[in-house]
């Protein structure tokens, strides 16, 4: 059985030898109290583009999550 961090490092590997082009943010929402997520954009070595989401809090007391989507 895979572990939790097994899980995420398989949807992670198709973004290594990719490269980092940019930085992204969500942008605000209606709500004032909803923070914004920040991430990345990564170019992979097919020339297709991901957008590396970054889903953790700031507390910084769990590991965290991301999401990995197609550049749209």
């Amino acid at each position: 059985m895979k572990s939790q961090a097994d899980f995420y490092l398989d949807q992670l590997s198709p973004l290594i030898g990719g490269r980092i082009t940019t930085l992204t943010r969500s942008g605000p929402t209606d709500d004032p109290y909803d923070k914004e997520f920040i991430g990345m954009v990564i170019k992979l070595r097919n020339g297709k583009c991901k957008h590396l989401t970054l889903l953790s809090d700031d507390e910084g007391n769990g590991s965290g999550s991301f999401e990995i989507s197609d550049e749209d």
